[in-house]
């Protein structure tokens, strides 16, 4: 039988470049000569087609080229054991959140139910905050003792959470409840102290109003018309409204009726009207809550009160004078300056003055009498006791002395109709 034809070997084109040779396993360049398989077109060089004397690719190289008939497969699997094969279900979708998730750190559990209370009882805590602001001792300390059980569960629940191995949310909640709560608590001791500095105060004012009370004894060893203005003169004590302080003042008793007393007194001393409460202190020891009867409008700093009387006998109403004294005159004062009630001073009239107001201009006395705080509202007298005007306001004693100033009974006068003028004022 004829052998056939050896192929020829040819150069290799940019066709043929890149092709590995079966033989040597060597990448076929541009250029050099090749010889291509009739049988497979497996390209080799020509020097490894003759050393080889032939195709050394897969499909022809009678070494590889053995039948799978001569192999003895080493695992057989029967069609048996193939129906019985069961397909396992596919593997469940993921999401990339879901597969992050067990490289991120855990999420808490649950949050911390101490943190929650903590938080709760915070805010409870402000009650406090209302008792500031009335000025009530006894709301302040229940906020600063919720306020104390708010920072101790806060405390708790902050080392909870910490050794909670990542089990317990809410460290911020406590926290920032622990530090709410020192504020608190610190704003609110400041407060309870300034209260209880008040209180001490009023409590030490108060005994020098009942220690100081004039006695009748000394009253009937003074000038008739300063024993009628002595006790004419009231104390006027005004707690609670807008901000809760307490304040004292002066009043004068210009009518009784019905066991009903009219005062006349500044309207600052009440707070313009605005006051909780009012109370005042006869130079007997009584005591009686008032009443804002009448205000005088625009800045006019008058107001009449009225109160409820036991004694009426012991007291003595003051008329108002209808004309204006002049410079040079002598005159009293009687008040109760700076919580030393019933106090008698001496002076003259240095100069009338005249400030633009409304609804009315007003007439003032320049005095050298001495008056301080709490000597407002109080009355300004003619050596003969006869009621000439309302002191209201002084100078700064550390730039001035002997600069005082009284509202003229005059002025009081003009804002009352003739009703008024009998009902409150007995003119």
């Amino acid at each position: 039988m004829e052998q056939p034809k050896p192929p020829e070997p040819t150069a290799a084109s940019l066709f043929h470049a890149g092709n590995t040779c079966p033989h040597c396993q060597e990448t076929i360049a541009a250029g050099q000569w090749i010889v291509t398989c009739p049988s497979c077109g497996s390209i080799h060089h020509e020097t490894c087609w003759t050393n080889k004397g032939g195709c050394s690719s897969y499909h022809c190289d009678t070494a590889v080229s053995i039948s799978a008939a001569h192999l003895h497969p080493d695992i057989v699997i029967s069609n048996g054991e193939l129906a019985n094969v069961q397909v396992p279900p596919a593997a469940p979708k993921r999401t990339p959140q879901q597969v992050a998730a067990q490289f991120l750190p855990q999420q808490p559990q649950r949050a911390s139910r101490l943190a929650i209370a903590s938080a709760l009882l915070a805010a409870f805590s402000l009650l406090g905050l209302v008792g500031a602001f009335a000025r009530n001792p006894q709301l302040v300390m229940v906020g600063i003792a919720v306020a104390l059980g708010a920072l101790a569960l806060g405390v708790v629940s902050m080392v909870f959470i910490s050794n909670a191995a990542n089990r317990l949310s809410g460290f911020p909640v406590a926290s920032g409840g622990v530090i709410a709560t020192v504020l608190l608590i610190i704003v609110y001791f400041v407060c309870l102290g300034s209260q209880l500095e008040g209180h001490a105060l009023q409590f030490r004012t108060d005994l020098r109003i009942s220690e100081n009370q004039p006695t009748e004894e000394q009253l009937s060893k003074m000038p008739p018309a300063a024993a009628k203005a002595m006790r004419a003169n009231v104390v006027i004590k005004c707690s609670g409204g807008f901000g809760g302080q307490s304040r004292y003042g002066s009043g004068i008793i210009t009518r009784l009726e019905n066991h009903k007393a009219y005062i006349l007194t500044n309207k600052h001393v009440i707070g313009d009207g605005k006051a909780g409460s009012i109370f005042i202190v006869f130079y007997s020891g009584e005591q009686s809550n008032a009443v804002v009867e009448r205000s005088a409008p625009g800045d006019l700093d008058i107001a009449v009160l009225t109160c409820q009387v036991l004694t009426m006998a012991k007291y003595e109403p003051l008329k108002l004078a209808s004309t204006l004294l002049n410079a040079g005159e002598k005159v009293f004062a009687v008040g109760n300056p700076l919580g030393l009630p019933w106090t008698y001073t001496e002076g003259t009239i240095s100069s009338l003055r005249k400030i633009s107001a409304q609804p009315q201009d007003t007439d003032l006395y320049q005095t050298s009498t001495p008056i301080n705080s709490g000597n407002s509202g109080g009355g300004l007298y003619t050596m003969d006791g006869v009621l000439i005007g309302v002191n209201t306001l002084t100078e700064d004693k550390s730039i001035a002395e002997a600069l005082n100033f009284s509202i003229a009974t005059t002025s009081i006068l003009r804002f009352l109709d003739a009703r008024e003028r009998e009902r409150f004022l007995g003119q």
